[in-house]
């Protein structure tokens, strides 16, 4: 009987709506969307303030809010700077419930739009902030705000994630007018050399060339022929080989993250710099205090910039005797895929003017990599036959060789490709010799960047991870390519001395590339130079 009771009791309270639904109102809450518009423009209301029993939540780009109330009857009430505060009742019921409100504006309607400046795309939710009152662009990068009457303009910012923050001037005017049109430039800083203090300095600035600062001031003791800054692709880290102090150039790293500056190898060496493949930097390093008559006089180095370790990839071997020997030296030098691929070759010295014998050593094409592991030579010659050996990178992961030989003066050509080296009985002399492309790979691998010589100009072009289905980006171009920023946007320089920024994909008929800075140019550049930049 007691059970039967509560039974009653309970389906009396639910057959009355009002006591269900302040009861349920207890524990069961529901979802709410809200579409704000303005009531006489119908376009929406972003960022205005939605209350329903204690709960809140901001209008977005669309003018939509979504938010749980709990279900009966209610009071929405919606605010926003310079509009007439909304009250109204609403029943929220035992499903998702859908309303909308129009808003009276007490101030004008300004339209904004808001682009983005290496493309002139429309960007959605950039935010802009105008007196006390704010407001965000659609997905065609359109925004009402409204603003009082009081002033003919006001200033403003315009905000967006992966992207400078662009400090605005408002025109207070119902009109589509252009002054109400903003760009911004993705967020994203560069670094280069600058000499424009009187010193050679590296500096960093923003895409669009603001926020410029100096990262590292010069000494006034550089060398401008010994002086290079090299970033890696994803501009995490560089190096810079410079004479800050002492009679030679040391190597110095730069952690873009913080710019802290650490020295990594100021032996007494002249250093010829590789490049870098992902966050190890490679360079050869010619001892000036072991003489050229002893092993290790050079030696192949890699840094690793994540964990600051300094590696040993190759040394150099030595024969015979001070008067008469015969030695090994590095030459070649390019980056592949996560190899270095280089070539050994001896020479021989007597200061009695004779020969050194070398009918026992060979000269290779090897590999290595960056860590030091994986060392091997695909292909050897033997050194007693052969006058020179030369390459050409004619693709991003592949290398011609041209072997020379003493006796015949024939020239035989190989590829390396795949971590194999294969013989080229068809290989002209002039197609080993034809000046070919310096590819620059992105971020990921995925894309490369090169130029072709056309008409006398630079025609830019984009490609795959091998170079192949190639757009071309701009036509007959005075610009040359200097490197990636992301996988979207590439640089390029203009006169040695300029440097610009444009989308990978190309430009509009009317646009041109983005001046970052000046910046100034080493005297000594890396034409094979593919996983890096700054040294173009």
């Amino acid at each position: 009987w007691t059970w039967a009771g509560v039974v009653v009791i309970l389906l009396l309270i639910f057959g009355l709506p009002l006591t269900r639904y302040k009861l349920l109102g207890l524990v069961v809450k529901e979802p709410i969307t809200v579409t704000i518009t303005d009531s006489k423009t119908k376009t929406p209301v972003s960022s205005a303030i939605v209350s329903i029993a204690g709960r809140t939540a901001k209008t977005d780009a669309n003018g939509k809010a979504t938010l749980k109330a709990p279900v009966g009857k209610k009071t929405m009430t919606v605010t926003k700077r310079y509009y007439t505060t909304s009250t109204a009742p609403l029943f929220v019921g035992l499903k998702a419930t859908v309303t909308s409100v129009h808003l009276v504006a007490t101030g004008r309607q300004v339209p904004i739009t808001v682009l983005t400046r290496l493309t002139g795309k429309a960007l959605a939710n950039a935010e802009i902030k105008v007196l006390d009152t704010t407001a965000k662009t659609d997905a065609n990068g359109k925004a009402d705000i409204v603003l009082p009457t009081t002033a003919a303009s006001d200033k403003a910012s315009v905000a967006l994630s992966g992207y400078n923050t662009a400090q605005v001037s408002v025109q207070v005017t119902s009109s589509a007018v252009s002054g109400n049109t903003f760009q911004l430039t993705p967020s994203g800083h560069v670094y280069f050399l600058s000499n424009l203090n009187g010193t050679i300095d590296v500096v960093e600035t923003n895409l669009d060339g603001t926020g410029r600062q100096t990262v590292l001031a010069g000494t006034g003791k550089e060398d401008p022929n010994t002086t290079s800054l090299l970033a890696a692709r994803d501009w995490r880290f560089l190096v810079l080989k410079t004479q800050r102090s002492g009679s030679q150039a040391a190597l110095y790293l730069i952690d873009t993250s913080n710019n802290k500056v650490t020295g990594f190898d100021n032996s007494n060496a002249s250093f010829d710099l590789i490049g870098w493949d992902g966050h190890y930097f490679l360079y050869d390093s010619q001892s000036l205090a072991t003489p050229q008559s002893q092993s290790s006089h050079e030696v192949i180095k890699s840094y690793n910039a994540d964990t600051l370790q300094l590696n040993q990839l190759d040394q150099n071997q030595v024969q015979g005797t001070a008067a008469s020997y015969g030695y090994q030296a590095f030459g070649n030098f390019y980056i592949l895929n996560n190899e270095l691929v280089y070539t050994t070759e001896w020479y021989t010295y007597n200061s009695a003017g004779g020969s050194f014998d070398l009918s026992s050593d060979s000269d290779t094409i090897r590999v290595v990599q960056p860590t030091g592991q994986g060392k091997k030579d695909p292909q050897t010659f033997a050194a007693s036959g052969v006058s020179y050996i030369q390459a050409a990178l004619y693709q991003p992961q592949a290398v011609y060789y041209g072997v020379y030989d003493n006796a015949t003066s024939a020239t035989t050509y190989y590829n390396y490709s795949n971590q194999a080296v294969t013989t080229l009985s068809s290989l002209s002399q002039n197609d080993f010799t034809q000046p070919y492309p310096t590819y620059l790979l992105s971020p990921s691998g995925n894309q490369t960047f090169w130029t072709e010589l056309r008409d006398g100009k630079n025609t830019l072009f984009v490609g795959d991870d091998n170079a192949q289905n190639p757009k071309q980006i701009a036509d007959l171009s005075d610009y040359s390519p200097y490197g990636w920023y992301s996988d979207s946007y590439v640089l390029v320089s203009k006169s040695s001395s300029e440097l610009y920024v444009m989308p990978a994909s190309g430009l509009a008929s009317s646009q041109q590339p983005l001046k970052i800075t000046d910046y100034y140019k080493p005297a000594q550049s890396y034409n094979s130079y593919g996983y890096g930049y700054g040294g173009l």
